[in-house]
């Protein structure tokens, strides 16, 4: 009687819908699901090994034979992974699989105080005994000065009450006049102040893309085309998130006899307010869009749909980039593939990118979530930006929760997005640096083997992502122009379309060049 051998990874078959069960963490390669920062074979179970120790409380994270001290590892949730880990307190770091922290907490000796009157004698650690000789020759203070020095404070003091209470009377008087004003006079807000306020009301507000100027009262709305239900078919899911479902489905225009492939965004039932306003204020924003490297909306389905409406997208047939580049990935890859990128691709593909994001910009439009992830790749290599919403739930290992926040991409955003919140079209120009790193990179993550923590500690220390082995040195210094600490100084969408234009005439004459050699065996 023979048992059979339990594999030490998780198999898969696409063939047959055995996918890996934690996608974008993972891929099927060769029958194994593999680790795609890593490049080795997951647990049975699919999961990537790390470092770190799971945990259901204190006790678990607590290792007899370790030398930590209990007192300063916890059992915390860890958002990134999806399970609690054990943390050491006092690094702000994950113990390793054994519980331990690797550094011993750092303690300081406080230096000893010892008081005598009015004096304060303060002993720092020194190895100096104080005598009352010692004391008379370091500090005497006599009567006579202590008078002197009160001399001195007391009318110093009452001249600082004074001033004080004159400014909070002066600054009372004027708070009166302005409310005053404001009954009599229309108050005419600073346009800056009105585009900070806007800006931080997207901030908590869309998911997706926010306006950086108001639209003039006046202005004309682009109508939302509305398609009968009837006229449209789901055929099979593309993804899934916790707020909704993307299928790819059949769209039946009355001019045209052919159906038309194309994604459909619908909303599960029973979500909250707030994630209906952002599907409409998406809608809304993607309606005004009219752009070959924008994913366009055809229009929207409302009626015979319950409180689920639709959107509807045209079809991209290769997915996200982000799936294209590792796919292609040249140690990952595979003979079989349908679509291979060639070396020429991949600033043809950057190229792309910037186009779009140069259209946003002439709208006053600002991403904050650009990433090779929202970015689709359809017929003929064509690269649309988009953000279906979905990303945060598919990519999960991609976003990072900082406080009470929404879960936000730290790895592509700037610095001063991460301390401050603050989204512009300069941190869109830092995003975009990172997604050229992306492209070179084959679709690896940004700081891959470090965690979301240490990210943003290196963005506080001014630590940037390394040359990837495959990129261009031009490309290299266009990325490095988009990761200056100054936002003012980075280079804009139009300088950095014009700079990789330029680079791509260069490559195809010297490819040109290339062939005129061959053929004729002469130099350009």
């Amino acid at each position: 009687m023979t048992t059979e051998k339990s594999l030490d990874y998780r198999p898969c078959n696409p063939d047959i819908g055995d996918e890996c069960p934690f996608l974008g963490e993972s891929m099927c390669f060769e029958g194994k699901c593999m680790c795609i920062n890593t490049l080795v074979p997951t647990t049975p179970e699919g999961k990537c090994k790390g470092n770190y120790r799971k945990c259901d409380s204190k006790e678990d994270c607590y290792n007899h034979t370790s030398t930590s001290i209990p007192d300063t590892v916890e059992c915390l949730d860890n958002e990134g992974r999806g399970f609690s880990t054990c943390y050491c307190v006092d690094h702000l770091k994950e113990a390793d699989r054994d519980g331990v922290c690797d550094i011993s907490p750092v303690t300081q000796s406080s230096p000893k105080v010892r008081y005598s009157g009015f004096i304060v004698f303060v002993d720092n650690n020194k190895n100096e005994t104080s005598t009352p000789h010692n004391i008379t020759q370091n500090i005497v203070l006599s009567a006579a000065e202590t008078q002197t020095l009160l001399q001195i404070f007391i009318p110093v003091s009452f001249l600082i009450t004074l001033l004080t209470i004159l400014i909070l009377v002066f600054a009372r008087k004027s708070q009166m006049c302005h409310k005053k004003k404001k009954k009599k006079d229309v108050i005419i807000r600073n346009n800056e102040d009105i585009q900070l306020l806007d800006r931080m009301n997207f901030v908590n507000k869309n998911p997706t893309y926010f306006m950086t100027s108001q639209k003039k009262s006046d202005e004309k709305k682009v109508s939302i085309k509305e398609i009968p239900y009837e006229r449209v078919k789901i055929i099979e899911t593309v993804g899934e998130g916790a707020f909704g479902h993307v299928y790819k489905g059949l769209y039946y225009t009355p001019d045209c006899p052919d159906a038309k492939d194309v994604a459909i965004k619908i909303l599960k039932e029973g979500v909250s307010n707030e994630v209906k306003e952002d599907f409409e204020r998406e809608v809304e924003i993607m309606s005004n869009f009219n752009h070959d490297n924008i994913l366009s909306l055809l229009g929207v389905i409302t009626k015979d749909v319950g409180d689920s409406p639709y959107m509807i997208f045209e079809y991209m047939i290769h997915g996200d980039l982000a799936e294209l580049l590792r796919r292609n990935d040249p140690v990952m890859r595979k003979s079989e593939n349908d679509f291979k990128l060639q070396k020429n691709d991949l600033i043809d593909v950057a190229l792309q990118i910037a186009n779009g994001m140069k259209y946003l910009t002439s709208q006053h439009f600002v991403h904050r979530d650009l990433a090779t992830r929202n970015c689709l790749v359809g017929d003929g290599l064509i690269v649309k930006i988009s953000d279906f919403g979905m990303a945060r739930d598919v990519y999960t290992h991609d976003y990072y929760k900082i406080g009470g926040s929404r879960m936000l991409p730290v790895r592509w955003m700037s610095p001063e997005s991460v301390k401050y919140g603050c989204f512009t079209n300069e941190s869109d120009i830092w995003a975009y640096g990172v997604v050229l790193w992306e492209i070179y990179s084959y679709g690896r993550q940004p700081y891959y083997g470090h965690s979301n923590e240490e990210v943003v500690r290196f963005l506080d220390e001014g630590i940037l992502l390394q040359r990837p082995e495959e990129c261009p040195y031009i490309v290299y210094h266009i990325m490095l122009s988009c990761w200056k600490t100054d936002p003012k100084e980075r280079h804009s969408f139009f300088r950095i379309h014009k700079h990789l234009t330029d680079f791509s005439k260069e490559i195809l004459k010297s490819s040109d060049c290339s062939i005129n050699v061959t053929e004729t065996q002469d130099v350009c």
